[in-house]
């Protein structure tokens, strides 16, 4: 049975005690830079409260000295996810989180708003916060202040659009309305835990033909997946369909509990069955992949544009293979001992992570400063949760 841990306490103490390697993925969402304050003025752990930073660089220091001690406790072949919005030089704070559907009772609205002055862009500007925590983990750096980062190099492998239907109302002037937020999946590793088939989607109506193009070769089934990457010989039809792409349209939904800022189920779900792997060895820490066998080459068409319309197939016709069977791989440990994926969410809030991790039979930790949060976690998590 899957397990879920909650920790109430200060992130960095909480994670400092956790061994290096201990678990396969992080997925959070941190508090965004002087947007709310979710802790009631008086409380003890006021002053740790992160989104509270001075400017933009600060805040860029925190997220870096948080992704350091992701890097320890991740494992060789683990991945982070991290969910971040933006905020605006000189803003309010708070957006619509200060209505009667999102208020905590007694919480005093936000007055530590964004400001404007030295360490923050001109008024009304977007401090490009997701931007800038990107450029951080690819290179190293922290782009503002030029200080190495104590969290090294990440290999950042996307930057997911959440895009949202229904998006919290706020001022917009002379600006759009703001319906998207970003999350940076990097790692470490060349060869991190992936399992692109597991999230594989059928008959999407939001998206194009798999390929990119409306060119799909004839003979191939309309339900599945074309992979065909360059400098491959052939293309693989894949029965469990398209891999998703960049973008997840997933409607933010509301929480009758009392915390307002709850990361929707589905937007975990995707990372969660990608980027986690189901069984890992107690042994020597290696996890079960997914072995993918196919059938050879089978005619010779291939998708592509050669400039004469949208069927043209063009130069560099290449064979499609066809998915025949699939199964897992086995270390070499002599009596493998396996246990499943844990999924770590340093700011578990309402314990949405954990939540979904149990219920695809992976283990979570969660960590969090409000303990009110803990009776909103267990009422969601049940009986899979237990209180560190």
């Amino acid at each position: 049975m899957s397990v879920c841990t909650y920790h109430v306490g200060d992130v960095f103490e909480v994670m400092a005690s956790m061994p290096d390697n201990s678990v396969d993925l992080v997925l959070t969402s941190p508090p965004f830079l002087r947007l709310r304050s979710y802790l009631p003025e008086g409380h003890p752990d006021k002053g740790k409260e992160i989104g509270s930073e001075p400017n933009p660089a600060v805040f860029i220091d925190t997220l870096l000295a948080l992704s350091a001690e992701w890097d320890r406790v991740l494992t060789p072949h683990g991945s982070l996810c991290v969910e971040l919005g933006d905020t605006y030089s000189g803003s309010g704070g708070a957006g619509g989180d200060y209505n009667d559907d999102g208020f905590r009772e007694g919480q005093p609205k936000f007055e530590g708003s964004a400001r404007k002055g030295s360490g923050w862009p001109d008024e009304k500007s977007a401090c490009l916060i997701p931007e800038l925590f990107r450029v951080a983990l690819a290179y190293g750096i922290n782009p503002l202040t030029g200080v190495e980062s104590p969290a090294g190099r990440w290999r950042v492998r996307n930057t997911v659009r959440w895009v949202k239907p229904n998006p919290t109302p706020g001022a917009l002037g002379d600006k759009f309305r703001t319906g998207t937020s970003e999350m940076v999946v990097a790692c470490k590793s060349k060869d991190r835990w992936f399992d692109l088939d597991a999230v594989r989607v059928i008959n999407n109506e939001d998206r194009m033909d798999e390929t990119g193009f409306n060119n799909r070769p004839k003979g191939l089934n309309p339900n599945a997946g074309f992979d065909d990457s360059p400098g491959s010989t052939s293309g693989v039809q894949n029965p469990n369909g398209a891999p998703p792409l960049d973008w997840w349209k997933i409607t933010a939904k509301g929480y009758k509990g009392a915390h307002y800022a709850v990361f929707p189920p589905e937007l975990c779900k995707i990372p969660i069955e990608s980027m986690c792997p189901r069984e890992v060895c107690t042994g020597c820490g290696e996890p079960r992949r997914r072995i993918v066998e196919t059938a050879p080459g089978q005619g010779g068409v291939h998708p592509g544009n050669n400039g004469g319309g949208t069927t043209g197939y063009g130069k560099g016709h290449r064979s499609v293979r066809t998915v025949l069977n699939q199964h897992w791989s086995v270390c070499g440990c002599e009596t493998p001992v396996y246990r499943p994926g844990i999924v770590l969410d340093p700011f578990g809030g309402s314990g949405t992570t954990g939540a979904v991790a149990t219920g695809m039979n992976r283990d979570a930790i969660l960590i969090d400063l409000d303990d009110r949060n803990i009776d909103l976690a267990r009422e969601r998590i049940g009986m899979f949760m237990v209180q560190a």
